[in-house]
């Protein structure tokens, strides 16, 4: 008789772990919603992107692995070095809008930003309180470059938006490197 006991506490115990052994391979509906929803969105911006692309017949953009797309303009002295994280960059930039309903359009650029250059100075990495595009793309980047950064809205201003810029826009950036530091 004092076997039973330890069979059904056994048993108790087995069934109520079940569940959280089979569900330990299942991740939450709304964990699977938002992994559907941002796998559709980076499809929707490298659309946009290439549509952008298309309309300006441009055909020498490179793809980074990340998302975002590289269109040389000018090409500074092979000699200086790609920039690195934690270096201070100096650019000039002009911000455009790449849908079709806004094409072109300037949402934001350096020479408004109140400074004698005209430019802007920033700490490239993750800590700058840019865009994650920004950081990514200049890594790709050298001293007298110039080129057409364009960058899909999950490494710009996401589902959130930022004043003018709609949630879930890809951005390009006209962006000169001014100097490495």
């Amino acid at each position: 008789m004092k076997k039973f006991p330890l069979i059904l506490s056994l048993l108790a115990l087995a069934l109520s772990t079940t569940p959280a052994l089979t569900s330990c391979n299942k991740e939450p509906s709304y964990v699977k919603q938002q992994r559907e929803f941002d796998d559709a969105q980076k499809t929707l911006d490298d659309t946009a992107i290439k549509a952008y692309l298309t309309r300006h017949g441009i055909s020498n953009a490179e793809r980074l692995e990340s998302g975002i797309y590289l269109v040389p303009v000018t090409e500074g002295p092979t000699g200086n070095p790609l920039i690195q994280p934690g270096q201070t960059v100096t650019v000039n930039y002009v911000g455009r809008f790449i849908s079709e309903a806004l094409d072109g359009q300037v949402f934001d650029a350096s020479s408004n930003n109140r400074t004698a250059c005209g430019c802007l100075a920033f700490v490239n990495g993750p800590t700058s309180g840019l865009i994650t595009g920004w950081s990514t793309a200049t890594l790709q980047m050298r001293k007298g470059d110039r080129k057409l950064v364009l960058i899909p809205s999950y490494l710009a201003y996401k589902a959130q938006g930022s004043g003018s810029i709609p949630p879930n826009t890809p951005l390009l950036f006209d962006m000169e490197i001014l100097d490495v530091q």
